[in-house]
């Protein structure tokens, strides 16, 4: 893990502070930060002049080297040397990074999620990704804190199942 000082404002009063923050992560090192990551509270900031919570933007990697995969949240085009064997998420927001997380640490194919969530979301609205359950053959999603199920055909089994 790496951590760096990051300058930051309040969207909600303009409270001007600095936070020591990590801008690296590795899968399975911090536990605290997987879980974080997961249930979407990691980029969660509460200001400690006016309490409001909001998502405390910041350039940050994440390296899962077992499923051989890389997020990114960055503005940046260029981030330097990545290896080509890996598959490397760019994400422009934390919402974005912590979805793709919730849907690759699961070992999931997240063009096959966001195809089915997709279709999903054509029938009842929008909906964002919970989880997947490999005993029922169920991608779990939630719309306004209600699950949502999408059942997978055995035969497509193999296409969620793998990244690329």
């Amino acid at each position: 893990m790496k951590e760096r000082i990051i300058p930051s404002a309040c969207p909600h009063c303009g409270h001007v502070f600095q936070i020591k923050r990590d801008t690296m992560a590795v899968a399975g090192m911090n536990p605290i930060i997987d879980q974080r990551l997961y249930d979407g509270t990691y980029f969660t900031h509460a200001c400690s002049q006016c309490h409001h919570l909001y998502y405390l933007e910041q350039p940050f990697l994440y390296h899962d080297p077992d499923r051989k995969y890389i997020l990114l949240l960055t503005e940046k085009k260029n981030v330097g040397p990545l290896p080509d064997d890996e598959l490397i998420v760019r994400c422009t927001n934390a919402l974005q990074l912590m979805h793709a997380y919730r849907i690759l640490s699961q070992g999931l194919n997240i063009s096959y999620v966001l195809r089915r969530q997709h279709v999903l979301e054509l029938q009842v609205g929008p909906v964002e990704f919970d989880m997947w359950n490999a005993e029922t053959r169920c991608l779990w999603f939630r719309q306004d804190d209600q699950p949502v199920a999408v059942r997978i055909p055995e035969e497509e089994l193999p296409a969620l199942l793998r990244r690329v």
